[in-house]
């Protein structure tokens, strides 16, 4: 049974817009899923301190922006090769006996089979016995494959809860639900919002949206924005809240370090359309910002990027607010904004007629540009639409409307330095207001 563990070295309180797990005990993060209770955010995460990911750990927040690290709750058996991720749920007698439920996974010897750990204050947790251990049923699944990661939805009428998992208290494993339009991968999450059930699927380094009439399925690939991630993030899940269901993920910068991304709000249009967009309690980011005066750009005609003359603070974090003008034509050079990350080399967020984005490196003279990332979430973003970036160390998420364009790693650290893609088009690109995040507490034993 495992006792909770306290963190040992340096923790961070307060940690804003990205959260990285400091204790030496947890290690580095990986997926991450999150429980709501009596105005708490609990977040939990798979972590590895060395290796194989060995330990599941959490902070809490008081909003479900400021993050205070707690650091390793459960640690793998004697024997256990690795873990696996979960997700937590309240119990369904929870009225009787007050606990709350969390599965994991542990891979012994060939074999990756479910286990499962309770609470009472979603802080200390103990595995219950091996007696609860969730086996594959080998009319259906493999006996050595792919055992992972329950998800819990309720049964529409009540009577339970519906479980789906990753697969080549007690469970009977139903046959598997049908899948058209994708390859194999992960299964992040379901839920039903609106008429239908949302599920968030994990395949090529991608998050997609599949989409059943049915909990049972089958599910099918959306028939638009597919692809609500599409890299330097994974293991999109739901988080469903009295503000409405949020989407909670990681992001991966390229050095591998792994951090807590903001939560965005899920927005489903009259279609069905699932996007993902900036949720209001990340406002409480404003509250504590301090606003920066920018010098006026000068927007001089020889090239296409205006240099903002101020440097700004990315170690704590940015958030730049404006607008741009779009082209009028797909065909017309696009507008945006160049983040550098060395001297003369930067990256670049081009938006194109439309909205339709392209993110890549480029050169801090506008030219050499190369696509790493092309995003159409398919929607009519008006002719001069709002931005929002968010900016901090290395990692970067760009809106539109508040709708979620893309999450992007810079190759190397921000340098501070940021500009505006203009190509020849004077006024197109407009910061409304640049503000600058705290340093949290704790942060200079830290490190990033």
């Amino acid at each position: 049974m495992d006792a909770y563990m306290i963190s040992e070295g340096v923790t961070v309180d307060n940690q804003l817009m990205f959260y990285k797990a400091r204790s030496k005990q947890t290690g580095n993060m990986w997926d991450t899923w999150l429980y709501l209770h009596e105005g708490t955010y609990y977040l939990y995460y798979l972590a590895k301190r060395s290796g194989q990911w060995d330990n599941i750990s959490m902070a809490t927040s008081p909003d479900g922006v400021h993050w205070k690290e707690v650091g390793r709750i459960l640690s793998k058996a004697d024997g256990v090769t690795w873990m696996g991720t979960g997700s937590t749920w309240r119990s369904p007698n929870f009225e009787k006996d007050g606990k709350f439920l969390m599965n994991f996974s542990e891979w012994r010897g060939p074999r990756q089979t479910i286990f499962f750990a309770e609470s009472t204050d979603l802080v200390h947790w103990a595995r219950l016995g091996n007696e609860y251990e969730f086996k594959q049923d080998e009319r259906w699944y493999e006996r050595n494959g792919r055992w992972d990661c329950i998800w819990t939805i309720p049964k529409p009428d009540g009577s339970g809860l519906y479980g789906y998992w990753t697969a080549t208290p007690t469970w009977e494993a139903l046959p598997p639900p049908k899948v058209h339009g994708v390859g194999g991968g992960e299964v992040g999450a379901i839920e039903k919002i609106g008429e239908r059930y949302l599920m968030m699927f994990g395949t090529g380094g991608r998050m997609v949206t599949l989409v059943a009439e049915v909990p049972e399925g089958p599910f099918r690939a959306a028939g638009k924005n597919l692809n609500l991630l599409s890299g330097h993030t994974y293991f999109a899940r739901f988080f469903p809240t009295p503000d409405g269901v949020l989407v909670n993920h990681h992001s991966i910068a390229r050095n591998r370090q792994v951090y807590f991304a903001p939560l965005k709000s899920t927005l489903v249009d009259d279609e069905g359309t699932l996007r993902l967009a900036w949720w209001k309690g990340n406002d409480t980011l404003k509250d504590d910002a301090a606003e920066v005066t920018l010098p006026k750009v000068k927007e001089g005609a020889e090239s296409p990027i205006a240099m903002l003359a101020a440097e700004l603070n990315v170690e704590d974090g940015v958030i730049l607010e404006g607008t741009l003008a779009l082209p009028e034509v797909n065909a017309a050079k696009p507008v945006g904004l160049y983040v550098e990350h060395a001297a003369g080399q930067g990256s670049a967020i081009l938006v194109r007629a439309g909205g339709g984005s392209e993110l890549g490196p480029m050169r801090g003279d506008g030219s050499d540009f190369k696509c790493e990332k092309r995003v159409d979430r398919e929607m009519d973003f008006s002719k001069q639409p709002s931005f929002r970036l968010l900016l901090k160390h290395s990692l970067l998420e760009f809106y539109l409307n508040d709708v979620l364009i893309e999450c992007y790693s810079l190759p190397g650290q921000a340098t501070g330095r940021v500009g505006l893609v203009l190509n020849g088009r004077r006024g197109a690109v407009r910061i409304s207001k640049a503000l600058q995040l705290p340093s949290p507490s704790g942060a200079g034993a830290g490190g990033t």
